[in-house]
């Protein structure tokens, strides 16, 4: 089903319906804001043949899962964008992929959401607020989408920081596996971010003129890469601290393990000499004649006896123990 928001300037006001509203072409300060989210493909592809958008463009458009991509022609934008459609980074519930195609006087908008318990949603298009350039619904958008990730980044770092203190005092597996799925969650981030990072960087590097940087000033689309650059730096910052808690444990762990194997070594070290004594004397030869010394079990003892006080004490001055 498609939801179409047609902006008449002579009433100065917005008529609701479906597709039978579609009169093209537009005219004067007409604007459209079409919803594809529950349109069928069917629907979507006969709507972008209509407004005789590049099949290329139509193609990406129509991708139910699509990297982010800016990309324009022909008057039009195609925009694609990722938020982030979980509560918080315990899990990775998916992304919410936003495809916005635009140009002056249309807005096209469909919005994927991962199947969830988590009722996500980007802002909605609201009849009563006045009529505005398309450029200030996609700078709205573009925001939406930065703050998915912003809000949920700045409430990590105070869960972060009880993280690296009950890891300092009381590390064990169960906060070891959750580390790990916390930094599987960031991995999948900072691919997403990274991808937005770099549309914007491009689009600012970029020499020839781009459609975008008509519709947007340079200042806006500069926001907008800093925006992105800064959740894909906080992003690998979160990730980088994860890994060094794991690393810590790790290291921890390894520490405690030779510090018990080096006492077993060091009681393996003094009963070896030990085990040979009583090997020696246990060994069934009629000619022994230690065997027939009155006092000899009583030196033997007190043989192995200081032999191992001696090993012990040549441990101590070693500082091995």
């Amino acid at each position: 089903m498609i939801t179409l928001h047609l902006y008449e300037p002579e009433s100065q006001q917005w008529r609701n319906g479906d597709r039978s509203l579609l009169n093209l072409p537009l005219h004067g300060d007409q604007k459209l804001w079409v919803n594809l989210s529950n349109a069928s493909y069917l629907e979507q592809q006969q709507l972008l043949k209509d407004f005789g958008i590049h099949p290329e463009i139509a193609e990406d458009y129509l991708r139910e899962r699509h990297p982010p991509k800016l990309e324009s022609f022909d008057g039009f934008t195609l925009m694609i964008l990722r938020a982030y459609a979980g509560k918080d980074f315990r899990d990775y519930p998916g992304h919410a992929q936003l495809s916005l195609l635009f140009s002056n006087q249309v807005l096209l908008y469909k919005c994927q959401l991962p199947e969830q318990d988590y009722p996500y949603a980007l802002p909605s298009f609201d009849v009563n607020k006045p009529m505005m350039p398309i450029t200030d619904w996609i700078k709205h958008y573009i925001h939406a989408v930065s703050a998915s990730y912003l809000e949920k980044l700045i409430n990590f770092e105070d869960e972060l920081s009880e993280f690296e203190d009950a890891m300092l005092h009381h590390g064990d597996d169960h906060k070891m596996s959750q580390i790990m799925r916390y930094r599987s969650v960031f991995r999948k981030l900072d691919r997403n971010l990274a991808y937005q990072k770099e549309m914007f960087a491009d689009l600012l590097l970029q020499e020839r003129e781009h459609l975008l940087k008509t519709q947007f000033q340079q200042v806006e689309l500069r926001d907008f890469y800093e925006k992105f650059e800064r959740l894909h730096s906080m992003t690998q910052m979160y990730y980088d601290q994860l890994g060094d808690l794991v690393s810590g444990y790790m290291s921890t762990s390894n520490h405690q393990i030779n510090e018990r194997m080096k006492l077993l070594t060091m009681v393996s070290a003094v009963f070896i000499p030990l085990t040979f004594i009583v090997g020696v004397y246990g060994m069934n030869f009629d000619n022994m004649p230690e065997l027939h010394i009155e006092s000899g079990y009583y030196w033997t003892l007190a043989g192995m006896a200081v032999l191992a006080l001696a090993m012990m004490l040549g441990f101590k001055i070693k500082r091995w123990w």
